[in-house]
């Protein structure tokens, strides 16, 4: 694929690319970045946006991966994966399992449907407050509510199974 081919294939969703950077970060200049590093991404792996089954979906794909990587930069909080590391276990044991259990929940929230795992990933992972997710997903702060609640009783109930 050449740069023109590309700049077919990519440029007519930019609008859609900027929209959903958009409501993922809440922030024009923080959508930019993402979309801009997101194409920078596609034009890295052209192949396999060329190989794609739905081109259009490997694009937003790839958007809403680099959105998410920005909001990393953007709150620099401690997230779930780094969370079994900072447990000082004298016990081996102890760490391993934790970093196991932390494999596990960011698989079920993998699992997810698309906006709880929006919602559970920007206020339990990122930091963000009910206001900054209002603006970045267009929900209100009682479906915010409803979506976390429901998340994290999937994470639990994925656990209570486990161990039966």
């Amino acid at each position: 694929m050449d740069a023109d081919q590309f700049k077919q294939l990519v440029m007519p969703h930019y609008r859609r690319m900027y929209m959903l950077a958009l409501r993922f970060t809440a922030d024009s200049d923080d959508a930019q970045d993402a979309v801009q590093d997101a194409v920078t991404r596609l034009w890295q792996n052209r192949q396999g946006l060329e190989s794609a089954d739905n081109p259009v979906a490997y694009i937003l794909a790839v958007v809403k991966n680099a959105a998410l990587d920005t909001i990393k930069r953007r709150h620099p909080v401690v997230g779930i994966e780094e969370a079994g590391s900072l447990a000082h276990e004298s016990d081996p044991s102890e760490a391993l399992e934790r970093r196991e259990r932390v494999k596990n929940v960011m698989a079920i929230i993998n699992d997810l449907p698309e906006t709880q795992q929006q919602v559970i990933m920007m206020h339990d992972v990122y930091g963000y407050e009910y206001e900054e997710i209002e603006r970045a997903t267009g929900c209100n702060y009682g479906n915010i509510r409803v979506l976390l609640s429901r998340a994290r009783k999937t994470i639990k109930n994925h656990f209570i199974d486990t161990t039966i």
